[in-house]
């Protein structure tokens, strides 16, 4: 959704075929809606689309959401992580990531421990008080910590 602001549609070749270019990365490349979701793509209007989304994301149901040019999307799109916080290992690696401020993802069993038993606990903080505390506790466990939503 939040990178609407940053997909623009130069021109389209109807029915199905468009020029974006993505501004953050200066990229210009040809996309097509995906055939199977051209009636999916049709709809503009709320609930299914709301200004300010990119251009080619449609609401199917509740959180349900479709990139309608999935295997034609720009580079941006592909590297996007849908995360408020990344924790890295000691390397550097990535060895978590968080969704809102309780749901952590990671196979790295040391870190699910020290989430549960000593962030988790912590949700009910203020926003910028939870990340502080979450980032001291994590480093205090050689962790690294990116944050990006407060």
């Amino acid at each position: 959704m939040s990178l609407g602001r940053h997909i623009q549609v130069v021109r389209s070749t109807p029915p199905r075929s468009f020029v974006i270019r993505v501004l953050v990365t200066r990229e210009t490349l040809p996309v097509q809606v995906v055939p199977s979701l051209s009636s999916l793509f049709s709809r503009k209007d709320p609930p299914a689309w709301e200004p300010g989304w990119c251009p080619f994301l449609r609401k199917e149901g509740e959180n349900l959401y479709t990139c309608t040019i999935h295997p034609f999307r720009p580079r941006i799109c592909r590297e996007f992580r849908c995360m408020t916080m990344r924790i890295l290992d000691s390397s550097g690696r990535e060895a978590g990531r968080v969704k809102g401020r309780s749901s952590l993802v990671s196979e790295d069993n040391g870190l699910a421990q020290i989430w549960n038993d000593a962030v988790a606990p912590l949700a009910c903080l203020p926003p910028g008080e939870f990340s502080r505390r979450c980032r001291e506790i994590l480093e205090s466990h050689g962790y690294g910590v990116e944050i990006f939503d407060e």
